[in-house]
């Protein structure tokens, strides 16, 4: 595995961001035997049909991406929002699943995460190390700076413990957008930290309208930064997408890259777990 230097040495300095994606939950839970689906089947499931325009050629190169958003945004027309809320639960929902290693060191080596999942792995993971950490959702200030004692977890799509804060829809989006003063931490953010994408796939929705989300309160074409490509390969398409965006990606799931940067780090001070 190629991790890159430049996460590693801003890992020792504390100056690492990392936003987790769905296949770190998914990992937790195929590891107890259950199934946890990908984009395009939760699309899918949700309503989501394929444009007829748009068949052939565009689609063998990946250009059309299903969208969990459209197929929310029709579910909770036909079966209202409470229905929604359940058919999510129905596919995302951790109860009863552990957190993995990965989630472990995720808490033991970034002071702020952000994460795009609904579930609380993280959270318990924090409890589960004899720690805490403080929990945050999108419409709450962003915190640019996060102290070394302190953990926080951003949930950028809020959570199933207070589905008011839930975004699954490009009106969810909508109604909870960044206010200026996050926009302008996010920025010092971007600006400042090294950011690191784990447990995400660039061909999938869920990184687009986040990379799309951090542009837009960016102002701009983002600094470079690096992603753990989840489960697959990653075709010429995608390199070319995404390269010169200033995304330099590799492939490895959440587990293996957690468990690589754990041994490429330097070790906490004697007597500290990393989680406070």
């Amino acid at each position: 595995m190629n991790l890159p230097i430049e996460v590693i040495e801003a890992v020792n300095e504390a100056r690492c961001v990392l936003f987790v994606g769905s296949r770190f939950s998914g990992e937790a839970i195929e590891a107890e035997g259950g199934t946890y689906p990908d984009n395009r089947d939760l699309a899918k499931d949700l309503g989501w049909t394929r444009p007829k325009q748009l068949m052939g050629t565009r689609q063998r190169q990946g250009i059309i991406t299903p969208s969990v958003t459209e197929g929310a945004k029709r579910f909770e027309a036909g079966k209202g929002r409470e229905g929604l809320l359940s058919r999510l639960g129905e596919h995302l929902a951790t109860d009863g699943v552990e957190p993995t290693a990965a989630h472990e060191v995720a808490l033991r080596r970034f002071p702020l995460i952000v994460t795009t999942n609904y579930d609380d792995l993280l959270e318990r993971a924090a409890t589960k190390m004899g720690g805490k950490a403080r929990v945050m959702r999108r419409g709450d200030p962003f915190p640019a700076e996060v102290d070394l004692a302190e953990r926080v977890i951003y949930k950028l799509r809020g959570g199933f413990d207070q589905p008011e804060s839930l975004v699954a829809t490009v009106a969810d989006y909508q109604g909870l957008a960044h206010d200026a003063e996050s926009k302008k931490s996010i920025r010092k953010m971007l600006r400042k930290k090294v950011v690191f994408f784990v447990g995400y796939k660039p061909d999938e929705e869920e990184f687009e309208l986040l990379w799309n989300d951090l542009t837009e309160c960016y102002g701009g074409e983002l600094p470079r930064c690096h992603l753990s490509v989840a489960q697959g390969r990653i075709n010429d398409y995608l390199w070319q997408k995404w390269v010169w965006r200033g995304l330099l990606m590799f492939t490895a799931d959440p587990d293996e890259c957690m468990e690589e940067l754990e041994k490429r780090i330097d070790q906490p001070p004697e007597g500290e777990d990393g989680v406070g």
